[in-house]
């Protein structure tokens, strides 16, 4: 985001070596092909400032890391390789910049004058670019390093304080807390004076008003404090409750599910006929509501305060949930933060975290101030009660998945740089408010961690955490404040993404392996069956929620490895019972939004795939007949060489 009135300056891709260029409506894709592959940028426009743009800055896409990228910055006399490091993987469109005062003097600029991206990776690698200009900083480039590094050292304080609270040992523990239809019921063994966190004052007794005047206390925490104000116990959440609706357990006979379910869908979609059983929503959850008048935006009052919601897409979620749910599918809500900002870089829609970056295409949601915390839990309290009905007026959601790949924060579940350990304290406070808000209605609704298949590696560029390192911590802070039914959301793609033939990743079967795919996917539930991690002694629900197989090409030859990727996935999944779903993604290819990769069972222009008629048979009894042509290609001589591994 540049600063206001100063236009940023373009440039195009020119000369090149080691590297194949293709021209699209959007950008360039790029491919190494030799040795010290590098481009030039078209010549830098003569009236630029180097004082005012000092910025280069691009879109891009990739499947795999750029491991070292240098650019060449050219001065009035000489030049100098400014090196930059890893472009991180990017799974969807995603802003790099480099700031060039970084260099020892500013560039030049004329006739001549020209940078050079010099791609420190071999042949074979594959970019995508868009976007290639100059332009003035943003408000967080133009910080000076001593306030960064000051803000950095308040966020780790915070996080560390946060981590002391958490670990504390209290003389008491409470054991459970009842919400019933008017009152609390609290019990401990600790006796003294109930505070409720962010409110002053404390509560009468251990048995109390449910309501604070219009304010619902179900999902608040509460703890005991003696006569002089120190806690006796730690914070805990109600894990008990009256009058839930009576909703059965949601099961289904497979485990063949679908994302990227289009809104507003027909019961004559052609998806049905895939036989799926299982579906994926989005839903911008701060796209449903505005504490502010808007045209065609309905009035709703929460706790005394009137909103407005966006009925028209209100309806398009209706639509979809309702048939699926009339289908017996079984519907998991993605829940997401829009992280869309205005030209003065401020947020399109509220409820976005105040610490969040505009790179990031979704963000936190805001759960640090008193009004971005009353919009969430009011949009979270409105969808929770909707799709939870009895009668299932406007369908079923039984799943919360939280957020999206929350590992991959820059680009999923943007909180700006922080520790972990402040990371996972917001990530969590969204997982209690909705779980809590849901299991007043749903006594079997449950939450999900959205995680991609990193595991111990930590993928490049800012804003990313090991996904092993993350899952303890929460873990450990879930119990900390009483546990609840949280589950996980896995996306074991392939690696590297682009290649479809799975059975040839390097992986390993122990809990250090470095990803888990398809190859090794029987090393996540071997990991959630230790002790810290079972949920009232069982191990916690495993959704494949996302994961595609790429096609090379769309020619024969590429369909076929996709279909087999397919047939070796759903082999391999099928054999753990702890795993409840896979679903494909995606319904359709997107090379426009997921980086020229084709993941989809069908094609806009080409009609179904051969990837469609495996995933069609899959669970039903023309398998054997359907996946024969696949066992030659991933080189076994049928389905029953594809086994689970044991764990180390």
């Amino acid at each position: 985001l540049a600063v206001a009135g100063v236009e940023p300056v373009s440039l195009s891709v020119g000369p090149r070596a080691g590297v194949e260029i293709l021209s699209a409506d959007d950008g360039w894709t790029i491919r190494t092909s030799g040795p010290n592959p590098h481009f030039l940028t078209s010549a830098i426009p003569p009236d630029t400032d180097p004082a005012t743009h000092p910025i280069l800055s691009f879109e891009y896409f990739a499947t795999s890391p750029v491991p070292n990228l240098m650019i060449r910055v050219p001065f009035r006399e000489g030049v100098e390789h400014l090196r930059v490091g890893i472009v991180p993987l990017a799974e969807t469109w995603r802003p790099f910049s480099v700031d060039l005062r970084l260099a020892k003097e500013r560039y030049a600029v004329g006739p001549g004058k020209s940078f050079a991206l010099i791609l420190g990776t071999a042949a074979g690698h594959q970019l995508r670019l868009r976007n290639l200009q100059l332009r003035a900083p943003s408000a967080a480039e133009a910080q000076t390093a001593m306030e960064r590094d000051a803000e950095r050292r308040r966020r780790q304080d915070a996080g560390e304080a946060w981590l002391a609270e958490m670990r504390r040992s209290y003389p008491g523990k409470i054991s459970s807390i009842q919400v019933g239809l008017n009152r609390i019921t609290l019990t401990s063994d600790a006796k003294d004076r109930v505070q409720e966190r962010g409110e002053s004052g404390t509560l009468e007794s251990t048995s109390f008003d449910r309501f604070d005047g219009l304010r619902d206390r179900s999902t608040s925490a509460f703890r005991i404090i003696n006569d002089r104000g120190i806690p006796m116990t730690g914070w805990a959440y109600a894990n008990q409750w009256e009058g839930q609706r009576k909703l059965s357990e949601m099961k289904a006979a497979g485990i063949k599910g679908l994302g990227g379910i289009p809104l507003n869908l027909t019961a004559e979609h052609e998806i049905f006929t895939l036989g799926i059983r299982h579906a994926t929503v989005n839903v911008v959850v701060n796209a449903l509501l505005s504490p502010e008048a808007r045209p065609g935006w309905t009035p709703w009052d929460f706790e005394g305060r009137r909103m407005y919601l966006n009925t028209g897409y209100l309806r398009s979620i209706d639509t979809t949930v309702t048939i699926l749910s009339k289908k017996g599918v079984i519907v998991s809500a993605i829940l997401l933060i829009s992280n869309n900002r205005n030209p003065e870089g401020r947020p399109v829609q509220t409820m976005v975290h105040p610490d969040a970056l505009p790179d990031g295409v979704f963000a936190m949601p805001d759960v640090e101030t008193n009004e971005g915390s009353t919009l969430y839990r009011s949009v979270i309290a409105f969808i929770t009660e909707r799709y939870s009905r009895e009668g299932g007026e406007y369908g079923r959601v039984s799943n919360w998945i939280m957020h999206n790949e929350v590992n991959q924060a820059g680009t999923w579940t943007n909180m700006g740089e922080q520790p972990l350990s402040r990371y996972v304290q917001a990530y969590l406070k969204s997982c209690r408010t909705v779980y809590q808000s849901a299991r007043r209605f749903d006594p079997n609704a449950r939450v999900f961690v959205s995680l991609t298949h990193h595991w111990t590696e930590q993928s490049s560029g800012p804003q990313t955490y090991p996904v092993r390192d993350l899952l303890e911590l929460f873990a450990e802070a879930a119990r900390a404040e009483g546990d609840f039914e949280w589950g996980i959301a896995y996306h074991p793609y392939p690696e590297p993404m682009g290649k479809p033939d799975a059975w040839n990743n390097t992986v390993t079967s122990d809990f250090d392996t470095r990803y888990i795919t398809a190859k090794n996917i029987e090393v996540l539930p071997a990991f959630l069956a230790q002790e810290r991690f079972l949920y009232q002694g069982k191990i916690r629900g495993i959704l494949l929620s996302e994961q595609g197989v790429n096609a090379p090409s769309l020619s024969l030859e590429d369909q076929r490895l996709q279909a087999a990727g397919i047939v070796y996935t759903m082999e391999k999944v099928r054999r753990i019972p702890q795993i409840e779903a896979y679903h494909y993604h995606n319904y359709r290819d997107a090379p426009e939004a997921e980086g020229g990769l084709l993941l989809g069972l069908t094609n806009l222009a080409q009609g179904h795939k051969l990837a469609w008629d495996v995933y069609a048979a899959f669970e039903t009894e023309r398998e054997s007949e359907v996946f024969e042509f696949a066992w030659p290609i991933i080189g076994v001589p049928g389905p029953d060489s594809i086994k689970v591994d044991p764990i180390r």
